[in-house]
């Protein structure tokens, strides 16, 4: 099963300085892998809805994973295996660590593309701060970013993000 932390997690990877309370995490599931995530979730010390879980990962969706003895959180967020965008950002991943674990993270320019798509209603300036100080930081391929703009709905954004 594929899999990439995003969110302020990997941002912090990329230069942004700032607390999260939880790791966002995007699997890539294939339809015979959803069950095998959820026996594997079952089997560990977490506890996550079961409902929510299994809507989630047939249809695509979120749902929250609590760690009770550490009082970790992770935000899962299943994306069927047709979407696009996350095979992209899939196959781009960087080894890194997070947290002090060797996993799979989003590389700046997918963290900017979808904190971009993401903040498209909220408007939300912590977004777009984290997306300054990406770009500030990084040398990023403007070329991928500007080739998935569109299909984001992000191209304004962007525009004003990488010449502003």
């Amino acid at each position: 099963m594929d899999y990439i932390v995003v969110g302020s997690t990997a941002a912090a990877a990329w230069g942004v300085a700032r607390m999260t309370r939880d790791v966002d995490i995007v699997v890539l599931l294939a339809s015979d892998s959803a069950e095998t995530m959820l026996e594997a979730l079952r089997a560990s010390e977490v506890y996550f809805p079961e409902l929510n879980a299994r809507q989630a990962v047939q249809s695509g969706g979120s749902f929250n994973i609590l760690h009770p003895q550490s009082g970790g959180k992770v935000d899962l967020f299943a994306v069927l295996a047709s979407d696009a965008f996350t095979q992209s950002r899939i196959a781009r991943r960087v080894r890194a660590q997070v947290l002090g674990v060797e996993a799979w993270i989003a590389t700046p320019e997918d963290v900017v593309l979808a904190k971009l798509r993401w903040r498209l209603d909220s408007r939300s300036e912590t977004q777009w701060r984290d997306c300054v100080e990406i770009a500030a930081v990084n040398d990023l391929d403007r070329d991928y970013m500007q080739k998935w703009a569109p299909e984001l709905g992000v191209e304004t954004d962007l525009a004003d993000l990488l010449d502003g």
